[in-house]
């Protein structure tokens, strides 16, 4: 039987409010496919944590397709053989697809889809993901347009079709094909989980997040943990737009504390889906900031002095610095950790070990399950200094531990060598006397590493650098591109009630900003 009519999926692994899916469907019989594409799966960014998180989701999303009699193929070629399969033995006449902004890479493969269609005749659609405007000119206008985009009603499935028959095609794979080291910690993929923690969230989870959502000891159960789920689009952000004023509608009917307290929270959590967004059209306005400082008036800052062992270290949370150490354990654990974590994670590497952002970003890429290069690059370049518009922000892991975990709790879950010593020391181990050491069964150097560096010095050096040039004529005058490029706008950008809550990673805004801000 011939498909003229084809949905390719990316990162939109859902089958309602799926726009691609719904016009390819308008147009008659039906099919999706996904490609494991060799670029993908070979590029730095990539790792097992994707890898199952995306079959995941593909193995639930393949079984709803069916019922609906749409067929899901999943293909392990480059996209142009699949393409051409695709037309020569099913028929393709129409593509389908959601914009993608990707890497470089995939940036690449987009111009090299839409060179093979129209040399095929091939009639291609692109349908906007998220509130992201290609070749937008004007950051005020986009600020304007945000709003109505992602509160539009949310679309319903595809209508049923009478399922088509198909013959394996060239390069076409069965998902229990796909390899990849499985790690059972890593949360669930699929809608099913979205909509389980999307439910939970609001109904219960997300109570104290607003209090909670900053230490890694509450933030596993506090925050709605559905980042990979945006990523993957396993469910979108208008659907959780649509729930989220569901649950404040239901509030209003409560008065006291309690209530209080939820709407606290929930308005918090909102400022950050308004964020996302606006992270992302970042590296969709400049693609360069994959690979080069968004403020190049930084170019050479830190380049040239990359201590390659200091790194390794970091990678393998052997700093010395427990609460570094222990998040970068959750992290390969887990494949999540929350965003106050982020932020003094790549703060730490950048003023701390003063290691230039490259290397960094790409193994904590590898590391989160929700990796969205948007907001990826954008706050790796913000957390490390050179956007030349945000505050500065040097995070002490010592006073972290202290503010976020001052029991230990966090920290000697991930690092079981330091479960002997109390509250204490356990922030500061290499202060503890050797006896208490000995008693303790952890012996600073042999059972946990000295620190690498000593604090206070690289907190002094960092800051002297960081400033010497911020005061450079090119970075201020590139500082003033990089806002007009890139700034948020805030206040044309938030209601007044969303304000006080912006923030991603951590509370700075997108403004010019000379100054300095530490927990040292």
């Amino acid at each position: 039987m011939s498909i003229e009519n084809w949905v390719w999926l990316k990162r939109d692994l859902r089958a309602s409010d799926n726009q691609a899916l719904l016009n390819a469907r308008k147009n008659g019989l039906c099919g999706a496919f996904f490609v494991y594409e060799p670029e993908w799966l070979s590029h730095p960014s990539t790792s097992d944590i994707h890898l199952q998180f995306a079959t995941e989701s593909l193995a639930e999303l393949e079984l709803k397709l069916k019922k609906l009699g749409i067929p899901l193929l999943i293909f392990q070629a480059d996209i142009e053989t699949v393409l051409s399969e695709l037309k020569n033995k099913c028929g393709l006449k129409r593509l389908f697809s959601h914009e993608e902004t990707g890497l470089a890479w995939s940036y690449a493969r987009d111009i090299a889809v839409g060179n093979w269609c129209k040399a095929h005749s091939i009639y291609w659609q692109e349908s906007r993901q998220f509130s992201v405007i290609r070749g937008l000119k004007d950051r005020n206008r986009w600020n304007q347009a945000r709003s109505k985009i992602i509160e539009r009603p949310t679309l319903a499935k595809p209508e049923a079709q009478q399922p088509p028959k198909l013959i394996k095609l060239n390069g076409q794979i069965d998902l229990r094909e796909v390899e990849f080291r499985c790690l059972p910690d890593l949360q669930a993929g699929g809608r099913q989980a979205a909509d389980d923690l999307l439910q939970s969230f609001l109904s219960e989870r997300g109570h104290n997040y607003r209090t909670e959502m900053s230490s890694p000891v509450t933030a596993y159960d506090s925050c709605s943990r559905l980042s990979p789920h945006i990523a993957w689009g396993t469910i979108s952000i208008t659907e959780i737009t649509e729930a989220l004023r569901g649950a404040r509608a239901e509030l209003q009917h409560f008065d006291g504390e309690f209530a209080k307290t939820w709407r606290q929270s929930l308005k918090s959590f909102e400022s950050r889906l308004w964020w996302h967004c606006h992270f992302i059209q970042k590296l969709e306005s400049e693609p360069d900031i994959e690979f080069h400082n968004m403020n190049r008036g930084f170019d050479g800052m830190r380049e040239e002095s990359f201590n390659n062992d200091l790194f390794e270290a970091w990678k393998a949370g052997e700093t010395g610095f427990p609460m570094i150490d222990a998040c970068m354990l959750a992290l390969k654990k887990y494949g999540w950790i929350n965003f106050r974590m982020r932020a003094m994670l790549i703060s730490f590497a950048s003023y701390q070990l003063w290691l230039h952002w490259k290397k960094p970003s790409q193994h904590l890429s590898r590391l989160f399950v929700d990796f969205e290069p948007g907001i990826h690059y954008s706050q790796i370049q913000m957390q490390s200094g050179v956007t030349g518009i945000n505050t500065v922000r040097i995070y002490s892991p010592t006073k972290q531990g202290l503010d976020k975990d001052p029991e230990g709790e966090f920290i000697k879950r991930m690092l079981p060598a330091l479960e002997g010593l109390d509250a204490s020391q356990v922030h500061s181990p290499e202060k503890t006397p050797p006896m208490m050491q000995t008693l303790a069964g952890c012996r600073i150097g042999l059972d946990y590493p000295e620190p690498i560096v000593d604090p206070k010095k690289s907190y002094q050096e960092a800051k002297s650098k960081i400033f010497s040039w911020r005061s450079k004529p090119e970075v201020r005058s590139n500082s003033k591109r990089v806002y007009q490029k890139h700034g948020s706008r805030k206040n044309q950008f938030f209601p007044s009630q969303h304000r006080r809550d912006f923030g991603n990673w951590n509370k700075d805004s997108d403004s010019v900003n000379v100054g300095i801000e530490s927990d040292n």
